[in-house]
């Protein structure tokens, strides 16, 4: 699958860092280097424009928007780039498609060895063995094209479950693509009789241009958000959810920052915090209970005594 290259105007998120703690939104987030783009989100899509206090890609703004579903324009299957990646404590050591290496260049073209079935690739990503879905979908807000491209980045297995059906449909459509791209919000409970909610990422599509209803616009102006408590000198602002449902406290998780680059690097993409939020998403965003906790330091504390034997095994080498 490729993408076409295109400027970005900005990226869709799920998830932001609160004062260093991955945090589940409710509605969309998207972040940006232009303040005016910034400035006609919020318009269209709700929240208002603010400073990026979640941290992740750099860009200069972000809106918290009120938001779950945004009507968006794909241009066809190329706007949808896919591929499997497993990090190391030196890069990417495993890139392929599922059937062949893509990387490292002495491999590339040669069988990966990945497993046929999706739910065994998952297990051995797991385990730490396989590489993880590295999804990016490249769109347009229908509602003003001219705003640019934007992305939405994702390692969500359900998202690479759906990928065929998504490039069938949109193959179909034999053109741009007008789509919804959602969370939807999944509530089961189980075995256990414990309650369990989280949002997934969906791209419904919905037809062409010249046969989908027009999105209606906003109702009415959006809330302002409240203004964020001033910064500490040499620390960045930690801004509070405009979305519809405030997170509570057990929706926020704290891990050791060494943990987070070292998890990154096995979890799957070069921005270490944006990986974290997407791997826990599913975590964070249900209740929390005290197993739960014990079994994700644990976790983190697998992970940091991999990447730690990795470095010694360099070390030694060199």
């Amino acid at each position: 699958m490729t993408q076409s290259t295109t400027a970005r105007a900005g990226r869709f998120h799920q998830g932001r860092l609160s004062g260093g703690r991955p945090q589940a939104l409710d509605a969309w987030r998207v972040t940006t280097d232009d303040a005016d783009a910034a400035a006609r989100i919020a318009g269209l899509l709700g929240g208002e424009p603010q400073p990026n206090g979640g941290g992740s890609g750099g860009l200069a703004y972000e809106v918290l928007t009120s938001r779950e579903s945004v009507r968006v324009l794909l241009e066809g299957p190329d706007a949808v780039a896919a591929h499997m990646v497993l990090w190391g404590s030196e890069g990417i050591v495993h890139e392929c498609d599922g059937m062949e290496f893509l990387s490292p260049e002495e491999k590339r073209g040669q069988p990966c060895g990945c497993p046929p079935l999706l739910a065994d690739r998952k297990l051995a990503a797991r385990n730490g063995r396989g590489p993880m879905p590295s999804v990016d979908i490249a769109f347009q807000i229908a509602a003003e094209p001219k705003l640019g491209t934007f992305h939405f980045m994702t390692s969500s297995w359900q998202v690479a479950a759906q990928l065929s059906e998504l490039m069938d449909a949109l193959e179909q459509v034999g053109g741009p693509a007008v789509c919804d791209l959602a969370m939807e919000l999944v509530v089961y409970t189980t075995k256990t009789g414990r309650g369990v909610c989280y949002r997934k990422p969906v791209v419904t599509v919905l037809g062409s241009p010249d046969s989908v209803t027009p999105e209606p616009p906003p109702t009415g102006e959006p809330t302002p958000a409240p203004a964020p408590p001033a910064p500490g000198h040499g620390t960045r602002p930690a801004f509070e959810t405009t979305t519809p449902s405030t997170p509570d406290s057990s929706r926020l998780v704290s891990v050791n920052a060494i943990l987070l680059r070292r998890a990154a690097q096995v979890l799957g993409t070069g921005d270490h915090q944006e990986t974290v939020i997407a791997a826990l998403s599913e975590i964070v965003a249900g209740p929390q209970q005290a197993a739960e906790l014990a079994r994700l330091r644990e976790q983190f504390g697998r992970i940091a005594a991999i990447a730690e034997q990795a470095l010694r095994g360099r070390d030694s080498i060199t």
